[in-house]
Parts: C-alpha cells; sequence; structure tokens
C-alpha cells in the first residue's frame, strides 16, 4: 500500500510540475511545442492567440504560415509567409517558406523570384523546422531547416519549379548544384533523371535512377523512374511530345524521345521514321544513330544496324552499349569474325561485362572453337551471367 501512494504522490507531482512548466509558457512557445509534436490544429490555434497581440511578429506568421501548410490550406499559408516578409524584407526564411507554398500552389515562376532571394540573403540565428512535401506524394516526408550554409534544398526547389515550367534543360543544372551542394540525398538524384528523361537523355537519366537507388535501394520515384525511362516514357509524356510536333515546336530531342517510346512499345517503323527527323535535325547524336541501330535490328536490317551502331562509335568510342550492339548485329549477319572482334572490345572497356564473355563464347562456339568458348563461358557465369550456365551445360560438357 505504501509503494502504490508513494507512486500515486509520484505521478500527481509530475503532473502538477508539468501544468505549471506548461503555465509558464507563452502562446507562441505552446504553438511552438505542439508544431514540433506535429499537433497541428492546437498550434494554428495557440499561434492566432499569439498574432492577435503581436500582430509585428514576422516569425510567428512564418510559423502560422506553415501550420496552415500542414492542414492543407496553401493560399492562407503564402498570404502569412508574405506578411512575414512585408514585416521583415530580410527574412530569408521566409522567402524560403513563401517559395515553397508557391510551388505547391503551382505559381512556379514567383516561387523561383522567393528561392533566388533566399540564396541571396543572410540566414538567420535560429533552425525553423520545415516539412518536405515529396513530388506526387499527398504526405510529408524529411524535416529539414531552412536556415543552413548548404543551399542544396533551395537548388533542389528551383529544379521542381522549373520542371513545372517543362524547362527541363535548367531543371536539370538546378539538380546538379543541388546534388554538389549535398551529394548524399537520393531525391536529387531521381528528380534529375526525371528531368533528363524528359529531354531525351535517357542513359544519362538511368544512370541518375542508378545513383539515387545506391543511396536508397528503396526509393520509390528512382524506381519508378527508371521503369519509365527503360520503357520509353509514360502515355503522358508521349501526349506532350505528339502535341509539341504538331505544334511545329518540335527539336531533334522531341522526334529522338518519341522514337524511342515507339521503339520500347512495338512500333519499330514508326521509330525509325522518328528518327530519321530526329538526324535530320541533328546528325551528331550518337544516341539516335543506336536507337536508330536497334529499330534496324528489330526488322533483321542488320547492315543497316551496323552502319548506325558505327557511326555511333566514331562519335562515342568509349560505350561499351555501341560494340555490343554493332557485335549482335554482326553475329546475326554471320559475320562472326568482325562480330568477335566488337565483344573482345566490350570486355577490354569493361573486364567485369558479363554479357561480353557470353557473346565471346558463343561467337568462339560458331567458329569452331570450343575450348576457347568453354573459357569465356565459364568467365560469364563466375560475372553471375545465368544464361551462361545452361550453354556451358550443352557444349563443355
Amino acid at each position: 500500500m505504501r509503494q502504490i501512494s508513494l507512486l500515486l504522490i509520484t505521478l500527481v507531482l509530475s503532473s502538477t510540475i508539468t501544468q505549471a512548466q506548461e503555465s509558464r509558457m507563452n502562446d507562441l512557445e505552446k504553438g511552438m511545442s505542439a508544431f514540433n509534436q506535429e499537433k497541428w490544429e492546437d498550434a494554428l490555434e495557440y499561434f492566432n492567440l499569439w498574432i492577435a497581440d503581436h500582430t509585428g511578429d514576422a516569425k510567428a506568421y512564418v510559423l502560422r504560415g506553415q501550420t496552415q501548410e500542414q492542414l492543407g490550406d496553401d493560399l492562407k499559408a503564402n498570404t502569412d509567409f508574405s506578411i512575414a516578409i512585408n514585416l521583415e524584407p530580410a527574412y530569408a526564411e521566409a522567402y524560403f517558406a513563401r517559395g515553397r507554398s508557391r510551388y505547391l500552389l503551382e505559381q512556379y515562376e514567383n516561387a523561383m523570384q522567393d528561392f533566388l532571394s533566399y540564396l541571396e540573403l543572410p540566414k538567420g540565428e535560429t533552425n525553423q523546422i520545415i516539412f518536405r512535401k515529396s513530388p506526387g506524394n499527398s504526405g510529408y516526408s524529411e524535416i529539414f531547416t531552412a536556415q543552413t550554409e548548404n543551399p542544396a534544398q533551395a537548388y533542389y526547389h528551383l529544379g521542381l519549379c522549373s520542371m513545372g515550367l517543362e524547362e527541363f534543360e535548367s531543371a536539370v543544372l538546378y539538380f546538379d548544384m543541388a546534388i554538389e551542394s549535398q551529394p548524399s540525398d537520393p531525391n536529387y538524384f531521381s528528380e534529375k533523371g526525371r528531368a533528363l528523361g524528359r529531354i531525351g537523355e535517357n542513359d544519362l537519366a538511368i544512370l541518375a535512377f542508378d545513383q539515387a537507388l545506391a543511396l536508397d535501394e528503396n526509393n520509390l520515384s528512382a524506381k519508378q523512374g527508371l521503369n519509365q525511362v527503360k520503357n520509353g516514357g509514360s502515355e503522358e509524356l508521349l501526349e506532350d511530345l505528339n502535341r509539341t510536333i504538331e505544334e511545329n515546336y518540335a527539336n531533334s530531342q522531341t522526334f529522338k524521345q518519341r522514337g524511342f517510346y515507339k521503339l520500347n512499345h512495338e512500333d519499330p517503323e514508326g521509330a525509325l521514321t522518328d528518327f530519321n527527323s530526329a538526324l535530320d535535325l541533328d546528325d551528331s547524336d550518337p544516341e539516335t544513330y543506336y536507337y536508330r541501330g536497334r529499330a534496324h535490328s528489330i526488322l533483321e536490317n542488320f547492315e543497316d544496324a551496323e552502319r548506325d551502331f558505327t557511326k555511333s562509335i566514331s562519335i562515342d568510342p568509349q560505350n561499351l552499349d555501341y560494340f555490343l550492339s554493332r557485335g549482335q548485329a554482326r553475329y546475326r549477319s554471320k559475320k562472326l569474325k568482325e562480330a568477335l572482334a566488337d565483344f573482345t572490345i566490350v570486355v577490354s572497356l569493361d573486364p567485369d561485362s558479363a554479357t561480353g564473355y557470353f557473346h565471346k563464347g558463343i561467337t568462339y562456339h560458331r567458329l569452331g572453337n570450343i575450348d576457347q568458348a568453354c573459357k569465356e563461358l565459364i568467365k560469364a557465369d563466375e560475372l553471375g551471367m545465368i544464361q551462361a550456365v545452361e550453354v556451358l551445360e550443352k557444349i563443355c560438357k
């Protein structure tokens, strides 16, 4: 009984102390406490009470604006941030916060001006909590602060605004600046990949998505983006490309991207037409020749495919995919020695290329050199190529 009585006394004293501490807090402090605990309605009530008696407190307006944003009212949030800026025109964090609300309201140009202002202004002394809204997501992910000498978040949001304005080249530049400032954030790479995909730089987009997944193997944006790029993009992208071409605003990248979409959706003839149009506008892009060569290969025009892959190689002689594809085209047209030369170059460019050793192996087999074929296939198997196992069992036992 005595132990129970002592426990009850302890609980009562603890509750009394907590109440006393809360009673000593003013409404702004109570609002900040509720905000940090993500009790948005309570925070809003306290900030309203404080602002009613302190109409010149710029920080309180920013806090209330961020609370409004959490409650889904971006218009009211934008108003509060604007009031804060009017009260303190050099309040850097207020520009950052308003830039985010304007981004969410799709006021991209105005948002960009706010982020640029944030970058130019000196930062304050307080670490103000901000919740970042993920693109395409109704929730909030990650907590960060605007008060920092690291400008990565501002560059990241400038990139997002550029994406909203469909200025994809600018978006890539801003995401690169964010990555340079903070290379550990996978979202910067995944958004860069999305931007690269929209301008037809598919190989670079895949690389960016792979970098995002190396940092976070569960990054959903990177997974979705990687799948879309490898399949030519989304139907929404195709509609954008069609509209651009119909309105006579297309450039070589527009035709290349639409051709790539058709190539991955069982329309190699349509892809050829678009790649021809792309090369009419820019005959120096190795990737377009490479894609046209793939279309020719699907249609079994192996001589034309070989010619296109050779052109790609002449422009970019370090790209092993170009040599691999030319070797495959030569193999299928029974130019076995020429094909073997290409596959040999592939493994010289990348000694860990399992597919390079595999293709060397099957080519040696076709040439009648079984011993060398088995050596190459064993190497492919050691590097993890599953297809090599079946071939080894057939020809090397």
